[in-house]
C-alpha cells in the first residue's frame, strides 16, 4: 500500500514540472513569434521533446495558449482578489509593477494585437479580458466616488477606459526601452489625480 500511494505523487511531480517546462518553453516562443507563427516543433524543441511527446500533455497549439493565458489571470487575481475601492486600485499598481520586465508582457502586447482578427483563437478571450478589466476598474472607482475618495466631477467609466489605455501603451513602450521608466509609478500618479488619499 505505501509503494503505490507514494508512485502516483512521484508521477505527477513529474508530470507537473513537464508541463511546466512546456508552458516555459511556450511562453518564449509565443513571445517572439506570436501564437499564428508559433509551431507547436519549435515548443516541443525548447521543452526538450519531441512533437509526440508534447501533444501528448497539450493535444494542440490552442490548448496550450489557453494553458499560458490561464496561469497569466490567476498571478492577477491574486493582487485582486477580495479587494474593494481604493484597495483594488493599490492591487492594479502592484500589477503594473509585476509587468516590468515581466516576458509575459511581451507576449500579452502582440497577442492582443493579434487577436484583434475576429478569426483568431483568442479574440474572444481578448474581448472578455479587456470587458472584465474595465469593469473591474470602473467598479473600484464607484466604490472610491461612494467612499468620498474619488474627486468629484470624474465619471468611472471614463477613468476605467483612460487607465486601460494608459496600462496598455506603457506596456507597449517598455517593450522598446525596458528600464527607461515605471510602469508602477506612472500608473499611481495617474490614479492618484483623481483620488483625495493615496495609493
Amino acid at each position: 500500500m505505501t509503494t503505490t500511494a507514494t508512485k502516483p505523487r512521484g508521477e505527477y511531480a513529474k508530470t507537473a514540472k513537464r508541463r511546466d517546462d512546456i508552458v516555459t518553453a511556450a511562453l518564449s516562443v509565443f513571445s517572439t513569434a506570436g501564437f499564428v507563427s508559433a509551431s507547436m516543433s519549435e515548443i516541443a524543441k525548447r521543452a526538450g521533446l519531441t512533437l509526440p511527446g508534447l501533444r501528448h500533455h497539450f493535444a494542440s497549439k490552442f490548448d496550450l495558449l489557453q494553458e499560458v493565458l490561464f496561469r497569466r489571470d490567476l498571478d492577477a487575481n491574486k493582487h485582486l482578489e477580495g479587494r474593494e475601492g481604493i484597495d483594488l486600485l493599490r492591487g492594479l499598481v502592484e500589477i503594473a509593477s509585476r509587468d516590468q520586465g515581466d516576458s509575459l508582457t511581451q507576449m500579452f502586447a502582440m497577442l492582443a494585437a493579434e487577436a484583434t482578427d475576429i478569426e483568431h483563437p483568442a479574440h474572444d478571450y481578448f474581448q472578455g479580458r479587456y470587458d472584465l478589466i474595465v469593469g473591474t476598474v470602473q467598479r473600484a472607482l464607484t466604490e472610491a466616488a461612494a467612499e468620498g475618495t474619488l474627486r468629484e466631477g470624474h465619471d468611472p467609466d471614463r477613468l476605467a477606459r483612460a487607465y486601460v489605455a494608459l496600462s496598455d501603451g506603457l506596456q507597449l513602450q517598455a517593450l522598446y526601452r525596458p528600464a527607461a521608466f515605471s510602469q508602477a509609478e506612472l500608473i499611481k500618479e495617474f490614479l492618484e489625480e483623481f483620488l483625495t488619499v493615496p495609493l
